[in-house]
């Protein structure tokens, strides 16, 4: 968490469409002040942050804040967390990405269809080995209504290719 209270910070008019806004940080209360309104810091996207530092106008405290405040988002994001390995870095990743920040589903299935071949066969030993444990669970009756979809489906999958020879 950065310490520094009250930092001004100016950035470029791609913030918002608007031309050099002015940016009260207050740490104390964890708020950022913008044209008027308040945000939680949460709610400063990754781009935003990239301005400042990039187009950062001021003193040395606006780019330290807005730096450290980008590396601490990576750390969080993609470093690992009490002896995660790169599985479960990729599988809480993947978790947060389809909590909220997916909007279409088939894009991404398309835009993974593209990728290289071999990454394409990779990609889709995840999601098989996906659909494998989901139908252990619907087998061992672990499911409630807001998976069940899913786990049943899965077991329907794994059924019908284990009938396959292949």
């Amino acid at each position: 968490m950065v310490n520094s209270n009250n930092v001004c910070i100016f950035a470029t008019d791609k913030l918002n469409n608007l031309n050099n806004i002015g940016m009260i940080v207050d740490n104390t209360d964890g708020k950022i002040r913008l044209n008027g309104n308040e945000y939680a810091t949460y709610e400063v996207s990754n781009e935003t942050l990239v301005e400042i530092v990039r187009d950062c106008k001021g003193n040395e405290n606006n780019l330290r804040l807005a730096t450290e405040t980008i590396v601490e988002r990576f750390k969080n994001t993609l470093c690992k967390r009490n002896g995660e390995g790169n599985e479960e870095i990729f599988a809480r990743i993947f978790s947060e990405f389809v909590n909220g920040k997916i909007g279409n589903k088939h894009k991404v299935a398309e835009m993974m269809a593209r990728e290289h071949r071999y990454l394409q066969n990779e990609m889709f030993k995840v999601c098989l080995g996906y659909i494998e444990v989901l139908a252990e669970n619907c087998e061992k009756k672990y499911y409630d209504p807001r998976n069940q979809y899913a786990v049943r489906t899965s077991k329907k999958i794994i059924d019908f290719l284990n009938d396959k020879p292949y």
